[in-house]
C-alpha cells in the first residue's frame, strides 16, 4: 500500500457515504485527507510512524484510523460501507458520468443495476428524474451499455494475479502447470482463466478444490475472481499438444491446422507441423498469416523512461525519487511529464510552477549526471486542437506529450480535426494515450485513426503506447498495422514509484504489435528524443 492507494480508499469510502446519504461531514473530511495525502513527499510508512502529524486535514479523529489501516492493511469501515450497498448499485460506479449523488438518486428511484439503468434509459424514464434530462439520458445509455458489456471481464493484471494463485497451489501440490488462453496471450482484458496441468482430474481437484465446481471429462470447470475457470488435465506425453490448443485463439488455431495429439512440448508441435515456433503473444486472429518478428525489444535496450509524473502535479513521488528509481533500473534519462495548467483537477502546473520545476531539474541534473531529467510536460490538447500554454513556453520544453483528457465525447469528425490540428503543432513531440480510453470503464474518443496516424507519420510525430494497464492505448492492433510506418514511445504514465513497473506491459505489447526496437523511441539517446520537436 502506498499514499495513492490509501487516498483512493478514502475517496471510495466518501463516495459510498454519499450513495448511502449519510456522513456528509465525514465524507468531506475523507476527501480532504485524500487530496492532502497525495501531496505529501514522505512515504506512507514514515507518515504512519509519526501518526500523520503535519498532514493537513488529518486530525486526531482520523489519524489513528489511517495508522491502523497502514499497520493491518485492512479498512473494516470501508468493507462495512460496501456491504450496505447492493452489488448492482456498486456496478453503477463503472458508468462514465455517474458520481455518487446521481447513483443515489437512481437507486432511490428503483434503478439498482446496470441492466436496469439500460432498460430505464431505453424506455426514456431517466430523463423524467430530477437532475437528469434527455441529453444526459442518451449519454448514460451509451456509457451503461459499454459498462454492461465489460462487467464479466477484468484487466490483464487481475487475470495474471488470479492465475498466479492457482499456479502456486498446483506447484505446492507437486503438479506441473502452465497458464493458457487469453491471459497467456496477453489480451488487455480477459473473460476467463485457462490452465493446463499434468495430472488427473482427481489430483487437480484436490489442489484447487475450492475453485472447482464440476468436471467434464478431463476438463475441470469453476470460478475465480468472478471469472470462469477451465483446467485442462493431461499426461506429460500430451502436455505440449494440449497447451497449444488451450492457448491459441480459435482463428489462429484454425490457420495452424491439426495439432498432433501426443507431443510433450510446444516446440515439438511446431516442429511436427514444419513451422517455426510462435510465441504465445503472437497467436491472435490479427496475427494469422503474419510471421512472428525475429527481432524484439529486450529490457536492456531501454535507455529512457518517457511520461512519468511527480508531486508537482498528481504524482506521489518527488522528482528525485522518480529519477533515482530510473537510475536504479540502469536507465540514462527520464522525461518528466506532469500535467499542464488546464488539468487543474490533477494539480496542473501554472507557468510559475513550470519554472520552479525546471530549476529543480537543473540542480538534480548537475548532481545526478550523467543521468538526465528532460524538461517535459503532458500538455492537454484543448477542444480546438491547440496545446496548453502559449507558444513561447511550449518552445522551451524539451519534450511535449499532448494528450486528450476532456471533451472525449466530440463526434468523430470533430475529434479527428482536433487531433490533426494537434499533430500539426510544431511543439508537439508525442501524441499521448491517443484515444483517452479507460479499459472496462470508458470507451475513449472516436476518430478516423487512419487519418490521424497518417498525419503523425507525415509530420514525424511519435505516438505513445500508454503502458498503464487501465489504458494500454494506442490499441495494439493499430500499432500492428502501423508498425513499419510510425515510431512509438512506451509511456508508463507512472504516478508513483510502483507505477514505473508498468513498463512491463509496454514490452509485452511492443512484442504483440511486432515493433522493431528501432521504432521505439525509449531505445534512442536523449538528444534524439529532444530533437523530435525540430523534426516536427
Amino acid at each position: 500500500m502506498n499514499r495513492k492507494d490509501l487516498a483512493g480508499m478514502l475517496e471510495y469510502a466518501a463516495d459510498l457515504m454519499e450513495v448511502l446519504g449519510e456522513g456528509e461531514f465525514r465524507a468531506r473530511a475523507y476527501r480532504n485527507a485524500a487530496r492532502n495525502l497525495e501531496q505529501q513527499e514522505a512515504d506512507l510508512a514514515e507518515l504512519a510512524a509519526r501518526g500523520f502529524k503535519g498532514v493537513p486535514g488529518v486530525g486526531p479523529a482520523l489519524a489513528p484510523l489511517l495508522t491502523e489501516i497502514v499497520q493491518t492493511q485492512e479498512f473494516p469501515y470501508l468493507a462495512e460501507l460496501e456491504g450496505r450497498v447492493p452489488p448492482g448499485v456498486l456496478e453503477l460506479f463503472r458508468v462514465q458520468g455517474l458520481g455518487p449523488k446521481r447513483i443515489r438518486a437512481l437507486w432511490q428511484n428503483g434503478v439498482n443495476s446496470l441492466e436496469e439503468l439500460v432498460r430505464w434509459a431505453e424506455q426514456g424514464k431517466i430523463r423524467a428524474l430530477p437532475g437528469f434530462g434527455a441529453r444526459s439520458e442518451a449519454s448514460l445509455l451509451e456509457a451503461a451499455r459499454y459498462a454492461l458489456s465489460s462487467t464479466r471481464r477484468v484487466l490483464l493484471p487481475v487475470g495474471l494475479e488470479a492465475a498466479r494463485l492457482l499456479l502456486a497451489d498446483l506447484e505446492n501440490a507437486g503438479l506441473k502447470a502452465e497458464l493458457a488462453g487469453s491471459v497467456r496471450r496477453g489480451l488487455e482484458t480477459v473473460g476467463n482463466l485457462d490452465l493446463v496441468v499434468v495430472g488427473t482430474p482427481q489430483q487437480v481437484r484436490s489442489a484447487l478444490g475450492r475453485f472447482v465446481e464440476e468436471a467434464q471429462g478431463d476438463v475441470l470447470l469453476g470460478r475465480l475472481e468472478g471469472l470462469p475457470l477451465r483446467v485442462f488435465c493431461t499426461d506429460a506425453a500430451s502436455f505440449g499438444s494440449v497447451l497449444v490448443q488451450a492457448t491459441g485463439s480459435r482463428e489462429w488455431l484454425e490457420a495452424l491446422g491439426a495439432v498432433p495429439p501426443t507431443l510433450a512440448t510446444e516446440a515439438a508441435v511446431f516442429e511436427a507441423l514444419n513451422q517455426p515456433f510462435v510465441p504465445a503473444y503472437w497467436r491472435e486472429k490479427e496475427h494469422v498469416g503474419l510471421p512472428a518478428p525475429q527481432t524484439t525489444l529486450q529490457p536492456p535496450q531501454l535507455r529512457g523512461l518517457i511520461h512519468v509524473h511527480s508531486t508537482y502535479s498528481d504524482g506521489s513521488a518527488t522528482l528525485r525519487q522518480m529519477a533515482e528509481a530510473a537510475m536504479a533500473q540502469g536507465l540514462e534519462y527520464m522525461v518528466i511529464c506532469d500535467h499542464s495548467q488546464t488539468a487543474a483537477y490533477a494539480g496542473g502546473l501554472r507557468p510559475p510552477d513550470v519554472l520552479r520545476q525546471w530549476a529543480e531539474i537543473e540542480a538534480l541534473n548537475a548532481e545526478l549526471a550523467p543521468f538526465r531529467i528532460l524538461r517535459g510536460i503532458e500538455s492537454d490538447i484543448l477542444p480546438d486542437g491547440s496545446l496548453d500554454y502559449p507558444d513561447e513556453l511550449l518552445a522551451r520544453f524539451e519534450v511535449v506529450v499532448g494528450s486528450l483528457h476532456a471533451s472525449l465525447g466530440l463526434n468523430r469528425a470533430e475529434q479527428t480535426q482536433r487531433l490533426l490540428r494537434a499533430l500539426d503543432n510544431p511543439y508537439l513531440s508525442i501524441l499521448g494515450h491517443p484515444s483517452g480510453r479507460l479499459l472496462l470503464r470508458r470507451k475513449g474518443a472516436e476518430a478516423d485513426w487512419e487519418a490521424v496516424l497518417e498525419r503523425a507519420q507525415q509530420n514525424h510525430k511519435v505516438v505513445e503506447f500508454n503502458c498503464n494497464p487501465y489504458r494500454l492505448d494506442l490499441d495494439w492492433r493499430l500499432m500492428l498495422a502501423w508498425r513499419d510506418r510510425l515510431n512509438f514511445s512506451l509511456g508508463p504514465d507512472a504516478h508513483s514509484l510502483e507505477g514505473l513497473s508498468d513498463i512491463q506491459y509496454g514490452l509485452l505489447y511492443a512484442h504483440k504489435a511486432g515493433l522493431h526496437p528501432d521504432r521505439i523511441v525509449n531505445t534512442w539517446p536523449a538528444e534524439r528524443v529532444m530533437a523530435l520537436k525540430k523534426m516536427g
